[in-house]
C-alpha cells in the first residue's frame, strides 16, 4: 500500500504532463533549452533617445503582434547590436519576420536610426523551436565611424559658429557639402548595384568626394544627429533624402537634388530642397519623391 502511495505523485505529474504537454513543452524550450526572460539590450552612444510615429523604442519584448514586432527589430537597430535571439510568440510571428527582412519595410526601418548603427546587409535564421537569430551587418566599421567623427568636427569647427541659428547652421553644412562633393555619375554608368561602395554613405561624401543619395543623406543626418536636431531618413522607390525637425514641423533636405551637375561636367549649388515643407516638395512633382505615407507619418 505504501508503494502505492508513494507512486501517486508521480502519476499525476505524468498526466499532467500529458494532459498540459504543449504548455510544458514551451516553458521548457523557453526556460530551459533556450532562455528568453525579459531582454536587457545594451545600447551604444549613437542611440537615439526619441520615438517617431512609426516606429517606437521598446521598453518590453513579449512580442505579440506585427507593431510589436517592428518596435523590437527598431529598438535593436536604434540600440547598435549586431545580433539578437528571441521566440517568436503569435501565429503569425515568423511570416511576419520573412516578410519584412525581404521587403522594403526593413529598409524603412533602418531609415529611422543614426547611420552608424544602420545595416547594409541583414540575415535571418529560424529554427524548428521558433527561434529566430537576426544578424545585422553593419554599414560603418570602427575605423570608418572615427574617421567621419574627425571630419565632420572639424567641418563645423571651420564654418559653424556659436552665433548662428539652427536654420543657419543647416544651411552652411548643406552649402559646405555640395560644394566638395560631386554626384557620382559612373556608378550610373557603369549600372553598378554593389552596397559596398564608399559613395553609398558618408565616406564617399568625406574622402572620395563624390556620393549617391545613400552618401548625402547619411552625412546630413550625422551632422543634424550631432547638433541634437530630431531627424530620419525618408525613402522612395529610388531615391533617399532626410527629414528635419525644426521650430516644430517637419521638413525636408535633399542634397543631391540640389547638387545637379551641367552637361559640361560643372557643379551647381541650388536650395531648392533645403528645408521645404510637404506641400511644396509635392508641388514639384519630381516622382522621384512619391514616398509611403502610410510609413514615413510626421508629414
Amino acid at each position: 500500500m505504501k508503494k502505492i502511495i508513494n507512486s501517486i505523485p508521480i502519476i499525476i505529474i505524468l498526466i499532467l504532463a500529458i494532459y498540459f504537454k504543449d504548455n510544458i513543452t514551451e516553458y521548457i524550450v523557453e526556460n530551459y533549452i533556450y532562455y528568453f526572460g525579459e531582454e536587457n539590450i545594451s545600447s551604444n552612444s549613437y542611440k537615439l533617445d526619441y520615438d517617431f510615429m512609426y516606429v517606437k523604442n521598446s521598453s518590453s519584448f513579449k512580442i505579440s503582434n506585427k507593431e510589436e514586432l517592428i518596435n523590437y527589430l527598431y529598438t535593436l537597430l536604434n540600440s547598435g547590436v549586431e545580433s539578437s535571439t528571441f521566440l517568436c510568440k503569435y501565429a503569425d510571428c515568423k511570416k511576419d519576420v520573412k516578410e519584412i527582412i525581404d521587403s522594403n519595410l526593413m529598409s524603412d526601418i533602418n531609415n529611422y536610426v543614426h547611420p552608424y548603427n544602420s545595416f547594409k546587409r541583414v540575415l535571418l535564421s529560424i529554427n524548428s523551436f521558433n527561434k529566430i537569430t537576426i544578424t545585422f551587418e553593419k554599414t560603418y566599421t570602427d575605423d570608418e565611424i572615427k574617421k567621419v567623427e574627425n571630419e565632420i568636427d572639424n567641418i563645423i569647427a571651420n564654418i559653424i559658429t556659436d552665433n548662428m541659428s539652427i536654420k543657419e547652421k543647416i544651411t552652411v553644412f548643406h552649402d559646405y557639402i555640395i560644394n566638395n562633393t560631386k554626384y557620382d555619375i559612373n556608378y550610373i554608368k557603369e549600372d553598378l548595384d554593389d552596397i559596398d561602395s564608399s559613395s553609398h554613405n558618408a565616406t564617399g561624401v568625406l574622402f572620395n568626394k563624390q556620393a549617391l543619395c545613400g552618401g548625402y543623406a547619411d552625412v546630413m543626418s550625422i551632422f543634424l544627429n550631432k547638433l541634437n536636431i530630431k531627424n530620419f531618413q525618408i525613402a522612395s522607390d529610388a531615391h533617399v533624402w532626410n527629414a528635419v525637425y525644426l521650430d516644430n514641423n517637419w521638413y525636408h533636405i535633399d542634397l543631391t537634388w540640389d547638387d545637379p551637375i551641367n552637361s559640361d561636367g560643372s557643379d551647381i549649388l541650388l536650395n531648392k530642397f533645403l528645408l521645404i515643407n510637404d506641400k511644396e516638395l509635392k508641388s514639384l512633382n519630381t516622382k522621384h519623391h512619391n514616398y509611403n505615407e502610410n510609413i514615413y507619418l510626421e508629414f
